[in-house]
């Protein structure tokens, strides 16, 4: 690791973007999207460890292509390139038969859970995740999220007493890891690789998910303005290559995990109303952190 990373161990930095934009269009602007997202989401479905159980078993049917993609939603258009390119029809190919024969993680219709809970055009912030938890009943294709009914992994944990340690913040930490409230206010809960073979940690790495959900990044970066990049850890923080911080700002930290406790401690940050304050300067609606019981 070079020098310059290593600040990001003891203290989370933020990078500016130098957009000056008007606060009557960019509320106009996310009312739109707001009325535009309402009208495009389906009732929400709870997700809870059961239902996770039962979809997680070895499945020897797969969705057609079209089918796959579809689960993009409001996605398909701006990735559309990509969408209809060799790498994607390959990633298919690898995952259809993956599902065919071994217990793949998150069930198929989870997948794409990121992009269906965030509209592209409601977007805010942008948390990178590694890879899907390879622990059956525990991957909803939110990272960092678990079902309800599932024990609060330990980084989750953390998030959690970093939010209640932040004196801007009024939050209570739930009993629960469901983070999809985030996600439907516009907190792209997005990991690096999308699927996991089950109890195989980070076996789906040369799937190309990666290169993937890199093209996903960067397409943020350039159709989009003022959103805000959470990079936790270096393999995170590595994805800021494909990020204009001019347009965006990004803010780096050590990652949550207990591993990584003797490079700081994540938990002392100030970051979730850092954001907020970078959302209404924007002329954006802040987050509401509480998730609820």
């Amino acid at each position: 690791m070079n020098s310059t990373l290593d600040k990001f161990f003891s203290k989370k930095q933020i990078t500016n973007g130098k957009r000056k934009s008007s606060k009557d269009e960019s509320e106009k602007k996310e009312k739109q999207s707001k009325k535009k997202l309402d009208k495009l989401e389906s009732p929400k479905k709870t997700i809870t460890a059961d239902k996770i159980k039962d979809e997680t078993q070895i499945d020897h049917s797969f969705l057609s292509f079209e089918s796959f993609i579809d689960y993009l939603g409001t996605w398909k258009e701006p990735l559309k390139s990509y969408l209809n390119s060799e790498k994607m029809k390959s990633i298919y190919k690898f995952i259809s038969k993956e599902y065919s024969n071994k217990n793949i993680l998150p069930s198929k219709d989870l997948i794409f859970n990121a992009f269906d809970k965030t509209a592209f055009d409601y977007l805010k912030v942008v948390l990178i995740g590694q890879d899907p938890y390879p622990t059956p009943g525990n991957a909803m294709g939110l990272s960092f999220s678990v079902p309800r009914g599932i024990s609060v992994p330990k980084s989750l944990q953390n998030i959690y007493k970093c939010l209640e340690k932040d004196g801007k913040v009024t939050f209570k930490a739930p009993k629960h890891g469901d983070l999809t409230k985030w996600a439907s206010q516009g907190v792209f809960l997005l990991n690096a690789t999308l699927t996991v073979e089950a109890n195989k940690a980070n076996s789906h790495k040369k799937s190309g998910w990666t290169d993937f959900t890199d093209f996903v990044i960067k397409t943020i970066s350039d159709k989009t303005e003022g959103i805000v990049f959470l990079l936790w850890g270096n393999y995170a923080i590595e994805k800021k290559k494909f990020i204009d911080a001019k347009k965006h700002f990004i803010i780096e930290n050590i990652h949550p995990s207990p591993l990584a406790a003797s490079k700081g401690d994540f938990t002392q940050s100030k970051q979730f109303s850092e954001i907020n304050d970078i959302l209404m300067k924007e002329g954006k609606t802040p987050i509401d952190w509480n998730l609820g019981d």
